[in-house]
């Protein structure tokens, strides 16, 4: 009995240190991938407005996983997700045509 509750204690604070060397929620937000900076809980400095609108523009890959991972009501209120989804709120700036400026004119 003694030598299981060696192993578990053992086990744990092994288990606690692994946890302990891995990365920070900082160093995930502003690491090299930017879908696992969508689920770190600290807003990440590297991929803002700008990154996710030249992503939007492009129609790129992580642009479709990042709006995948963001779109569920769970992960609305990540702060890399609100980043996402006002990005995609808002669209690409200059993409709606000012009706004044077509040839048709404007007619209210």
């Amino acid at each position: 009995m003694n030598r299981n509750v060696t192993l578990v204690t053992l086990a744990t604070v092994l288990g606690s240190l692994a946890a302990a060397c891995g990365p920070t929620q900082e160093e995930i937000a502003n690491g090299d991938d930017p879908i696992a900076a969508l689920e770190s809980t600290v807003k990440s400095s590297r991929y803002g407005a700008t990154y996710w609108t030249e992503q939007m523009k492009g129609d790129t890959d992580v642009w479709n996983d990042a709006l995948a991972y963001c779109e569920p009501a769970e992960h609305a209120n990540y702060p890399n997700c609100e980043v996402v989804r006002s990005t995609k709120f808002v669209g690409v700036p200059g993409q709606i045509e000012n009706p004044a400026l077509s040839d048709e004119g404007f007619n209210p």
